[in-house]
């Protein structure tokens, strides 16, 4: 690929990338993504990445790699440090390379909110994304790491399998979706009454280490494990 076919991929992906965090991905057409992108041919997108699926995959992709170098990284210094399988590690660690974003970006970032309408939305022309789907992706061995590591805490606790497997759920939602609103609170102003970036970061922190180590009601474990004594109520 030459230098000029190359600087017109990634400025597509950032285009795009922009366009479906602020508008999400079935409201934008791929002819809008190469007019916003300043393409005289209306099928850029489809002569760089084939489809709508393609574009979305060359997003994660373009920016999978570098966050996945970070959080090795912090694992692999977590795990120096023998906090490897702390609950506040795991958070750290999972948290970091994505904050990161917000206040490197020049003008702004917007992956945060893609990926949140990338995962958390219906697309007719796009496969919805599953951490299944991205933990099986390159370049995101860092997260697999990190979901065996909060495996192991939840099986220290003596959660039942599918529990475990929704708590990683709501860990992982509750994050990304927290780092989206402070995402576009950025472009907004409506900053001031979340504070200081590092004070939003220390409470996310807290809480999402609070999401993953939070004791189970007797009551859900029963229903968990399917026993007759199973009841809705705090047990």
């Amino acid at each position: 690929m030459d230098s000029q076919s190359a600087s017109t991929r990634l400025h597509l992906i950032a285009t795009a990338e922009r366009l479906f965090a602020e508008h999400g991905i079935n409201a934008v057409s791929m002819r809008r993504i190469a007019t916003d992108a300043g393409q005289r041919n209306d099928n850029a997108v489809q002569y760089h990445f084939g489809s709508k699926q393609g574009l979305v995959d060359a997003v994660f992709e373009h920016r999978q790699v570098p966050i996945d170098v970070r959080r090795t990284a912090l694992i692999d210094g977590f795990d120096r440090e023998g906090r490897g399988s702390d609950p506040y590690a795991i958070t750290e660690a999972f948290v970091l390379p994505l904050a990161e974003l917000l206040e490197a970006a020049p003008g702004g970032s917007w992956y945060l909110r893609f990926c949140v309408q990338a995962a958390y939305t219906l697309h007719p022309d796009v496969a919805t994304l599953t951490l299944n789907d991205l933990e099986a992706r390159p370049g995101t061995r860092g997260l697999a790491r990190l979901r065996e590591r909060a495996g192991e805490v939840l099986a220290a606790e003596d959660m039942p399998a599918p529990l475990g497997l929704q708590r990683w759920w709501h860990f992982t939602g509750f994050l990304a979706h927290s780092l989206a609103d402070r995402e576009a609170r950025l472009h907004t102003g409506g900053l001031r009454e979340l504070g200081s970036t590092e004070l939003f970061l220390s409470g996310l922190i807290d809480t999402g280490a609070a999401v993953l180590n939070a004791p189970c009601r007797p009551s859900t474990l029963a229903l968990a494990e399917g026993r007759a004594d199973a009841a809705v109520h705090a047990g």
